[in-house]
């Protein structure tokens, strides 16, 4: 926890780094502890990939739209997604509504939409159940023969109410601070190695767990010292 960290943080000597491997929330911290290290994409970063995704993939005739939901508190995670779209100078389209209007949203999204481009889809809300909502709004729209493709911050994957076929339906992209490719040879025998060690099936984290530890520990015993000047410099290779 971000609270665990900073505790930590306290009791290190300058020379000591800290690195917090998954939690996005220890972010804060990075600018008061010159020893502390993020090892996970912020927000900013994945929603800064978002928008250039959608950049790429726009053409002419294509419509962008971001829906949130009315009333809802600003978030920080909500105006950070606010501060991207409008840093990336994207012309959009807007909607709100809540969820008691959630019958009449398709019908209403359907107005600001395009038939005959593709509508590109930020839905920027953290509520589960808004989102879940629009989803199913927006797949009741692709069955209307509107072209749809939703782009999403990776907390959507943690929403256990929404349907899978649904994301599947919109095409969605997902920007994520991390990915497993089973296709690899590398994950393929780390995945093997695994079970064989551990008679169960890795999870997500042990994937991340595995290549953190192997990366820093790499970096240490390769540069000795002065190994944080080589990963600054890497951080900030195009």
């Amino acid at each position: 926890s971000k609270d665990a960290v900073a505790r930590t943080l306290a009791l290190a000597p300058d020379a000591t780094y800290v690195i917090s491997p998954l939690d996005h929330r220890t972010a804060s911290l990075v600018q008061e502890h010159r020893n502390m290290i993020q090892a996970p994409a912020s927000q900013g970063t994945q929603y800064r990939d978002l928008l250039k995704w959608i950049k790429s993939e726009t053409r002419s005739g294509d419509k962008v739209l971001v829906i949130s939901e009315k009333g809802a508190a600003a978030t920080s995670a909500i105006s950070l997604m606010n501060e991207v779209i409008a840093d990336a100078s994207i012309s959009c389209a807007r909607y709100s509504y809540n969820i008691l209007e959630g019958r009449n949203a398709a019908n209403a999204i359907s107005t600001i939409m395009t038939k005959t481009g593709t509508n590109r889809v930020i839905i920027n809300s953290e509520s589960e159940a808004f989102v879940n909502d629009a989803v199913r709004n927006l797949d009741m729209l692709v069955y209307r023969k509107y072209n749809v493709v939703l782009y999403s911050p990776s907390k959507i994957r943690s929403f256990e109410t929404i349907d899978v076929e649904n994301l599947h339906n919109l095409k969605t992209r997902i920007s994520t601070a991390y990915y497993i490719d089973y296709d690899s040879p590398a994950v393929r025998r780390f995945l093997l190695e695994y079970r064989a060690l551990y008679n169960t099936e890795p999870t997500q984290f042990s994937f991340q767990g595995y290549d953190l530890a192997y990366f820093f520990i790499k970096m240490k015993a390769t540069y000795g010292n002065g190994w944080m000047d080589k990963v600054s410099k890497m951080a900030n290779t195009p």
